[in-house]
């Protein structure tokens, strides 16, 4: 029974499959992590923390649409919590 429990418990933490994923890495490099976004609007966006993926308040950031390839969009962090992360689209070439 046990272990029942543990598999069913297991189930439920993976992303629904409608969860949105995209990626960002430190401007100026074609590093990428991938990160759940919670909510979009505009031009912010909401991602959740990883272990991989570090942001500061008022650093730059590069958005990318694939997991490889592509062109970036260039994206400000303006705020940080344990919970989450938001950023704005900044105006002008990410390159």
């Amino acid at each position: 029974m046990t272990d029942d429990f543990l598999v069913r418990r297991q189930e439920k933490n993976k992303p629904a499959d409608e969860a949105q994923f995209t990626w960002f890495g430190p401007a100026g490099t074609t590093d990428r992590f991938r990160f759940l976004v919670t909510k979009e609007l505009g031009d912010v966006i909401s991602i959740l923390p990883t272990r991989e993926g570090r942001f500061k308040k008022g650093l730059e950031a590069w958005r990318w649409d694939e997991a490889e390839g592509g062109e970036p969009t260039l994206y400000r962090t303006l705020k940080t919590t344990g919970r989450r992360i938001d950023l704005r689209r900044e105006d002008g070439p990410a390159a």
